[in-house]
């Protein structure tokens, strides 16, 4: 038996009708009625659904298993069940759904290695993993996809050419090899994708990272991809490649973004493009190339943190990092290289390697600053107070780390006030009821640069024998911006005045006349940050340089009562005070001896 050409025509008709539907007449479809289009293919594919069903039937009873023409009626009632799946799960029946995209591979599993049943094969499977996904069931969802990857594969290996719906009717003469072939490796490129997402859901990030590789390298090759979202996806995959201090990967990633946003700059502006397209195209290059520009700044700056802690690691930790490193040797180029784009030119712009000395610091760190300026250019504070914020706080960073490789400690000092300055311009610029977190940030960051200064101005007296009064000057200068800076975090996070006569969560000061409460509901890092910043208060006031006993006895007593909140703050906040042995000790020495300063101090008094 033959399946007779008009009722092939039939089929290719009804296919075509409820593709117009889906994938043009929905575009128009009212806000009211959303799903308009969707339920007119729905209702379409439902009739042929029957008419199948029957047809098959008919065939497997008037023929032996296996025929032709069985086989042609089983892979159109599953490139409809398919279809039909997919519909019912964007209109948010999942349910009937996945009924239909099991009805597809429970029809084609036995054929998917044949031209006319991979592509429903590989595509029911896509779709089920969604449905799965919404239930969370990741490792199912992650099992039958890798069967769809392995039937890809493999189907590859024989040679043969894909059938689309519309090959189905067609003479063999008249296939459309191409189209098959192209939309057999879209729907592949989406298997990547999704198995890239459940492996990220089932806590394997990096199976997750090379299948969003694989995805990224699968768009550049069939040239299926939008310049700018490729470009972000590309940008943010480099994160995790930093995170894992792997940065040639994560150069690699960043200069692909950066080769892709400029080709697509020069051709991005088409004549057909009225005025507010044009204006719209713009907008959103400059938005997501600062974007990429962002991810740069990090790299440089993790480049530069992770250079600094290799140098203060000891030989067990840098030992357990060799091993980590050693693993990724097995890794093949194809599992994180875009083997088809050339980007040496991109590359060779920064390094790779860590930083051993200052100057090959303040190539990456001038490095940061380029990009940080291109990032800026775009978030601006009156418009992108958040983000620009953020910007800000990188540029600090970046003072932060080359002062760790600079040498000499005049310059030392001159970074940090150079990071000091960053922040306290912010906070200038930002109120603290709307943006407490970024001050409290800032506030803090700001108090460890000047406290930075004071060590490096205390150091470079410590070789004379006696200071000038413009050094001292200095120095308390330094304390005091410091000082200010810790207050001002610490004032943050205590309780409004009408709470401060219950209870105090950090106990009484006795003998400082003072007691404080601190907010409620403080996460483990919170508290740990406040007891370091009243470390900080207590030693900067011990800090302070002055001839006055007055001043001296005021100046003592402020450092008793910090030091005080601090030991009893960890006495109360026993987790939060686990990595605070060092400061724990030198405060319970503090504790013993500082009264006995104050007394002395009194005594002068008299």
């Amino acid at each position: 038996m033959v399946i007779p050409k008009e009722v092939l025509s039939d089929f290719k008709e009804v296919f075509e009708k409820s593709s117009q539907l889906v994938e043009q007449d929905s575009r128009t479809d009212p806000p009211t009625d959303p799903y308009r289009s969707h339920y007119k293919a729905r209702d379409v594919l439902l009739v042929l659904k029957k008419q199948l069903d029957d047809q098959l039937i008919s065939v497997q009873a008037a023929e032996e298993d296996g025929s032709e023409d069985e086989l042609l009626y089983k892979a159109t009632l599953a490139f409809t069940c398919r279809d039909l799946g997919r519909i019912y799960i964007y209109t948010e029946e999942p349910a009937e759904g996945e009924k239909l995209l099991n009805r597809c591979l429970e029809l084609i599993e036995p054929h998917k290695l044949r031209p006319e049943g991979i592509i429903p094969y590989v595509g029911a499977v896509n779709e089920l993993s969604i449905v799965l996904a919404s239930r969370q069931e990741y490792k199912r969802a992650v099992e039958l996809l890798l069967q769809a990857d392995k039937g890809y594969d493999e189907f590859q290996v024989s040679g043969q050419t894909a059938l689309t719906m519309a090959d189905l009717y067609n003479p063999p003469d008249e296939l459309e090899g191409a189209k098959g072939e192209r939309e057999l490796e879209n729907l592949y490129t989406l298997c990547c994708f999704y198995l890239a997402q459940m492996y990220g859901h089932l806590g394997e990030p990096e199976k997750s990272a090379q299948c969003c590789h694989r995805t990224l390298h699968r768009q550049l090759q069939h040239k299926s991809y939008d310049a700018v979202d490729f470009a972000l996806n590309t940008a943010t995959l480099s994160q995790y490649y930093i995170g894992q201090e792997r940065f040639r990967e994560a150069r690699h990633h960043l200069a692909a973004a950066t080769i892709i946003m400029a080709e697509y700059e020069e051709h991005m502006l088409q004549p057909e493009l009225s005025e507010q397209q044009r204006s719209d195209v713009v907008e959103t290059f400059k938005h997501r190339y600062a974007d990429v520009a962002r991810c740069w700044a990090k790299y440089g700056l993790l480049l530069l943190q992770t250079s600094k802690e290799r140098l203060l690691r000891d030989d067990e930790e840098e030992a357990q990092r060799l091993i980590r490193a050693a693993e990724q040797l097995s890794l093949m180029d194809e599992d994180y290289r875009f083997v088809d784009l050339d980007l040496t030119a991109c590359e060779s712009r920064v390094s790779c390697d860590y930083c051993l000395t200052f100057d090959d610091a303040k190539l990456v760190f001038h490095f940061v600053n380029e990009w940080l300026d291109v990032a800026k250019d775009y978030y601006k504070a009156e418009t992108e107070a958040t983000e620009y914020a953020k910007i800000i706080q990188d540029y600090a960073e970046a003072y932060e780390h080359i002062a760790f490789f600079e040498e000499l400690p005049e310059n030392q000092a001159k970074m940090h006030k150079r990071r000091a300055k960053y922040l306290e311009d912010l906070l200038e610029l930002l109120d603290p009821s709307h943006y407490l977190k970024i001050c409290r940030e800032c506030w803090y960051v700001a108090g460890t640069a000047h406290a930075a200064v004071l060590d490096v101005r205390l150091d470079s007296m410590k070789h004379k024998q006696t200071p000038t009064p413009d050094e001292i000057k200095r120095v308390n200068q330094s304390c005091l911006k410091a000082i200010k800076h810790f207050e001002n975090y610490v004032k943050s996070y205590l309780a409004d005045s009408s709470s401060s006569s219950s209870s105090s969560s950090t106990g009484s000061s006795s003998g400082s006349g003072i007691s404080q409460q601190w907010r409620p509901n403080m996460d483990i890092e919170e508290l740990r940050t406040m007891l370091y910043a009243h470390f900080h208060i207590g030693r900067l006031y011990y800090k302070l340089i002055s001839a006055h006993p007055q001043h001296q006895l005021e100046q003592l007593n402020q450092c008793l009562v910090y030091y005080k909140r601090f030991s009893e703050g960890c006495e109360l906040h026993k987790e939060p005070a686990e990595q605070l042995h060092g400061e724990i000790g030198v405060v319970r020495e503090m504790l013993e001896l500082l009264p006995l300063k104050i007394n002395t101090v009194k005594r002068r008094l008299e």
